[in-house]
């Protein structure tokens, strides 16, 4: 090898030290952020596992107790029915109520109540009086059950809510809430008895429960279990008082693993409001972070690959160095190994910069304070601006390589000249610019090529123009050279009144890394490859580039390419800025932010919704069913309610009268029906019932605003369009969720591996155009789980008790299905939805088969047009 000059060796030296300082440094970087970051991610998925719960353990608890509430009103509806028989003590209440008309009453008083198994009247002595089950009356004696004993012994209690007790008759498991009767002294003259089923409350947290590794339980306040999911059997097994604990610490608690070999728990507990009794929920941490888990497998993997990468990278510019300090005399090896350096340094910057830039990005999606964000978004932009030196020299490298692809695709050849200057023109102007275009009018419409790259060439050029001119005018034209009625030759040409270039500079303009002399590179720096990648760029598509100049007048550089005609005019994007704009001038003269209510028992059309509005200064809150909108509306003053027609519980039609019913600024406030009914009845319906206004599921951003806007005042003439008041609105009630946008709307309530549906290719766009790529996927998420959660219920509901609850699910699943535009799907919705007040059992179960194949399908492959879209679980 040949000897290195002597006065080469240290500054070799001391480069090599500094390239492995930066390497190790970089590594060093890259694994420390990766901590932090998965740090802070593990907390993140467990507090966001413990919010779950406890949303989780509310509804459970809330349920829990309109059932044993209903229970309670048959009782007290009983006890006054004995007063109205006269019955006084022990042997009026055996001869008053052991008759057929008793036995019919309580059969009636459980009709309809679906958790309730049966209402038993016992005597002072413990035998059964009358049932509503059978007829006649069974010889059964309960002195030896727990709520008798208790209520017959202590004249202060007057009701008792059992353990589990396993039914003598038909082996079935109940908790029974059994009730005192006093006589006018306050002697014990019996029971009334109400026998709720165990297996309706199993079955209720199996349909709801949040996975396999979670364990759902309702429990008497001495720790004594009614009924679990998974099942436990026996009668009333203790617990070791872990949901008391989690009372105890606010609601929720995490638990260590009480044994080596077992497993941390996240724990939730909540008080049903009107009885002693909490439901207990509990999730295995492991499950909880099983998507955490994946990510900090993979993030080692990278970081392991990028430290790999780095440690080669640096190994090889360490031995470029070597090689190139050896020939630098060598112009033929400088030469050769110029295109070789530039593809190498690039990929090898290139990978960890990636890194670095993803990792930045979540950083900021983590909690930092001002110091702390600024910094990141310091070193976010550098980052950026490294990247697009780098996607300057890959480019470069792949047009020497002759790799370089090129789209086939529409474009207006007007549209080239429109773009580069809404980028550069604000530029221009802080510069006291003026550019012009001059567009012939032969132009044609549409061409076919590739307008990405010819809009880097014209950005290329009047990025050059606007640098090397200090004042005057900037001009930018284009004209049709030739058409011959199949293809057309279109020349654009930016000229300015800049510096110029010497006549005897121009030859090697467009040579690689050349500017027109060292005093320009030192006054407006640059890497002089914008002209070389230009002039490449030209050439492969067919062209030629020239620039005319002389020196303290201008320059002017042109180019001319041929391309297809085509009748197919490009997509041009419909203007609704103005209807926006409008929108934001309303609500700016409002002098707060605008306060809507959305209603809707569908998650995924409430995401939808506030998705769309999530632009604008809109406080929103939700409500899941007609009876949550009456209470939000009473209890906050609205500007605007959104309300779904079909919900459980009350629909929007009730909600309305309700709402209007109420007076004052209620009867007057905007309601606009928001619902997938689309036939003029359902309008109609909707305007009788009060409405205001009335759109159509699935509704576009456009559409919800200039529905918006019609029932909005009208702002003052002399207003426009302003910022937003910062005067902040009262906060929202309690029990209604603030939507700040529209990635906020999604639960994480499951982890585990990305989710894809293939969806409607024309739909999905719409919403992407209408709430963004992010919030669009995070909604898809919310309809899959909650599409999941529905078919799961499908299978616990059954002909013909459950037909109005089976119509209410299978219109949410039309809706939601139409928004992302699986017809199939919400067609067998539909159907299911018409059909369900008529179908027979059988018929159901085929028609849900069908809903489940398709939804299956819509996972696996695409149909027509559709696109796969992915999502996080």
């Amino acid at each position: 090898m040949t000897e290195l000059p002597t006065s080469i060796r240290p500054r070799l030296k001391r480069s090599q030290i500094a390239l492995r300082l930066v390497a190790v440094a970089l590594i060093v970087s890259i694994m420390s952020t990766n901590v932090v970051f998965l740090s802070n991610l593990r907390e993140s998925i467990v507090r966001t596992a413990e919010s779950n719960l406890q949303r989780y353990s509310l509804t459970l608890a809330e349920e829990a107790d309109r059932s044993f509430k209903s229970l309670d009103l048959v009782l007290s509806s009983v006890s006054d029915y004995l007063a109205r028989r006269g019955v006084t003590d022990s042997e009026s209440y055996r001869k008053a109520m052991s008759d057929y008309t008793t036995h019919m009453l309580l059969k009636e008083k459980v009709s309809g109540l679906p958790q309730v198994d049966a209402v038993t009247m016992i005597d002072d002595r413990g035998k059964l009086l009358n049932f509503s089950r059978s007829w006649p009356i069974p010889d059964v004696n309960v002195a030896d059950r727990d709520y008798f004993k208790a209520l017959s012994t202590d004249r202060n209690l007057e009701t008792f809510i059992s353990m589990p007790v396993r039914n003598r008759s038909t082996g079935s498991w109940n908790i029974y809430i059994a009730r005192r009767l006093n006589g006018p002294d306050g002697q014990f003259i019996g029971l009334l008895l109400g026998a709720m089923s165990q297996q309706y409350f199993e079955n209720f947290f199996a349909a709801t429960t949040l996975g396999p590794d979670t364990e759902t339980s309702l429990v008497r306040n001495d720790d004594v279990v009614l009924a679990s999911y998974p099942h436990r059997d026996g009668a009333g097994p203790q617990l070791e008082a872990g949901g008391r604990r989690a009372q105890q610490a606010g609601g929720n608690v995490r638990e260590a693993a009480a044994t080596a070999g077992g497993k941390a728990r996240l724990r939730s507990a909540r008080m049903l409001p009107n009885y002693p009794v909490m439901v207990t929920v509990t999730q295995n941490e492991e499950s909880a972070l099983q998507s955490w888990d994946e990510m900090a497998t993979l993030l080692l993997v990278m970081s392991v690959l990028t430290s790999l990468i780095v440690l080669t990278g640096s190994i090889a510019i360490a031995r470029w160095w070597n090689e190139q300090a050896v020939y630098a005399e060598a112009a033929e090896a400088t030469s050769a190994a110029k295109s070789s350096f530039l593809a190498m340094m690039s990929h090898e910057i290139r990978t960890p910069m990636n890194a670095v830039l993803g990792l930045t990005s979540n950083l900021l999606d983590t909690r930092l304070d001002a110091e702390q964000r600024q910094a990141v978004i310091s070193i976010h932009d550098a980052g950026d601006s490294l990247l697009e030196i780098l996607d300057d020299i890959l480019d470069f490298s792949k047009l020497e390589a002759g790799r370089l692809s090129f789209e086939l695709i529409p474009f207006s050849p007007r549209k080239i000249v429109e773009h580069p200057l809404y980028v550069i023109g604000p530029r221009a102007a802080a510069k006291g610019l003026t550019i012009r275009t001059e567009l012939s009018d032969d132009l044609p419409d549409a061409l076919v090529g590739d307008p990405g790259r010819i809009r880097q060439v014209m950005l290329n050029l009047i990025s050059n123009a606007v640098k090397f001119t200090p004042s005057g005018t900037i001009v930018v034209a284009a004209e049709c050279l030739a058409n011959d009625g199949a293809s057309a030759r279109i020349q654009w040409t930016v000229s300015d009144t800049g510096i110029g270039i010497d006549p005897e500079k121009i030859e090697s303009l467009f040579s690689d890394f050349v500017q027109a002399d060292s005093s320009i590179r030192r006054r407006f720096g640059g890497s002089g490859l914008g002209l070389a990648i230009s002039r490449r760029l030209v050439e492969q598509m067919g062209g030629k580039i020239s620039v005319t100049s002389t020196p303290g007048r201008g320059s002017s550089f042109r180019f001319a390419l041929s391309f297809p005609l085509t009748a197919d005019l490009p997509a041009i994007e419909e203007d609704h800025q103005a209807q926006y704009q409008e929108l934001s001038a309303r609500i700016a003269a409002g002098g707060r932010p605008l306060r809507l209510l959305i209603v809707d028992d569908n998650p995924t059309n409430r995401a939808v919704a506030a998705g769309m509005l999530g632009e604008f200064a809109i406080q929103s809150n939700t409500a899941c069913d007609g009876t949550e909108a009456v209470t939000a509306a009473t209890r906050f003053n609205y500007d605007v309610i959104l309300m779904d027609m079909r919900m459980p519980e009350m629909d929007g039609l009730e909600a309305t009268r309700a709402i209007r019913a109420k007076g004052g600024a209620l009867a007057t406030v905007p309601i606009i029906a928001f619902t997938a009914n689309a036939f003029a009845e359902d309008e109609a319906a909707c305007r009788e019932a009060g409405m205001t206004d009335y759109i159509a599921k699935p509704v576009r951003k456009n559409v919800l605003i200039d529905a918006i806007l019609r029932v909005l005042p009208p702002a003052p003439a002399a207003s426009t369009p302003a910022a937003p008041a910062t005067t902040m609105a009262p906060p929202p009630p309690r029990d209604q969720t603030t939507s700040q946008a529209p990635r906020a709307t999604v639960p994480a309530s499951e982890t585990g591996a990305p989710k894809r549906l293939y969806v409607g290719k024309t739909a999905f766009a719409h919403l992407v155009a209408e709430i963004g790529e992010d919030a669009s996927r995070d909604v898809l998420a919310v309809f899959i789980r909650d599409t999941e959660a529905r078919l799961r219920l499908f299978d616990t509901l059954g002909i013909p008790d459950d037909r109005r609850r089976i119509e209410r699910e299978a219109h949410s699943l039309k809706s939601a299905a139409g928004t992302f535009g699986l017809d199939r799907l919400a067609g067998l919705a539909r159907d299911l939805e018409r059909r369900a007040p008529e179908l027979s059992q059988t018929d159901y179960l085929a028609l849900v088969g069908q809903i489940k194949a398709t939804f299956a399908a819509a996972r696996q492959a695409p149909a027509g047009d559709d696109r796969l879209v992915e999502c996080a679980a």
